[in-house]
């Protein structure tokens, strides 16, 4: 099968949709005119929020001085492995 073929019947079927859209909407046989509208009245009374008992757990927050062993580190630097290898 021709795909070129196919492309170009595909591509004629749309123009002329577009074209017979386009004529439609001239000649006033699709309309989209709109009319303004307003929004809908509301009245609001006041409230009151819910009651609402929470029971959360007691949290004590503190601070304590601890000290920690950091373990040293030791770094090679790539220049440093470039020359161990030739």
């Amino acid at each position: 099968m021709n795909e070129g073929g196919s492309n170009k019947t595909l591509l004629w079927v749309i123009l002329g949709a577009i074209a017979l859209f386009v004529i439609l909407l001239a000649t006033g046989v699709i309309d989209f005119s709109s009319e303004g509208g307003e929004l809908p009245d509301v009245e609001v009374d006041g409230g009151a929020l819910p009651d609402v008992d929470a029971d959360v757990a007691d949290i004590d927050v503190g601070t304590e001085e601890v000290t920690v062993e950091v373990p040293e580190v030791s770094v090679d630097s790539a220049d440093a492995e470039a020359t161990d290898d030739d």
